[in-house]
């Protein structure tokens, strides 16, 4: 090759005046291609592990916050009873007698908890009677203090990953009128 431009000889190429010097050994070995693997293995764990505590921390607080709202939700479905009793010119705690019930959030009166369903939720809004079932399950208890003044707990139940939760709201109604 002693008639073109270029030449190739040990280890160099000749072009020109210019010379080039070729590599001995061109890309990387497999052990190379493993270290550098492993290494950037070790460095996404952590990162991968903070991904799936924030996912499951975000479940948690959606959950919390959603039963938050059914509990206290039940707590004011019992104080519209009461006023709508005021209204009628009805006994303060007309319809709100001792004992465990359940309550939609358009209710008029308490229903008796019976097998106590999980509530369904249909564009959003929470009833018992169309949509996809919950994991949540909601429980009024009204109990008369005497004959002014009764308590009602509205708590909330359900089942996540980590394992049964509740909510509850407590509200003391009177007859102030």
């Amino acid at each position: 090759m002693k008639n073109s431009k270029y030449q190739i000889t040990k280890n160099k190429l000749r072009f020109g005046a210019l010379d080039l010097v070729l590599a001995k050994e061109a890309g990387i070995t497999l052990v190379e291609a493993l270290v550098a693997m492993t290494i950037l293995s070790m460095a996404l764990i952590p990162v991968l592990t903070l991904s799936n505590y924030t996912t499951n921390a975000a479940f948690y607080v959606r959950d919390t916050l959603t039963a938050a709202s059914l509990a206290q939700e039940g707590a004011e479905v019992v104080r519209a009873l009461r006023d709508e009793n005021w209204f009628r010119n009805r006994a303060f705690d007309n319809g709100l007698t001792d004992g465990d019930y359940r309550t939609e959030w358009n209710s008029t009166a308490l229903t008796t908890i019976g097998s106590n369903p999980f509530l369904k939720i249909n564009n959003g809004l929470y009833n018992y009677s169309t949509g996809t079932d919950s994991i949540f399950k909601r429980t009024i208890s009204i109990s008369k203090l005497n004959t002014s003044e009764i308590r009602v707990v509205s708590t909330v139940t359900w089942t996540g990953k980590s394992g049964s939760r509740s909510v509850s709201v407590e509200s003391h109604l009177f007859d102030w009128k």
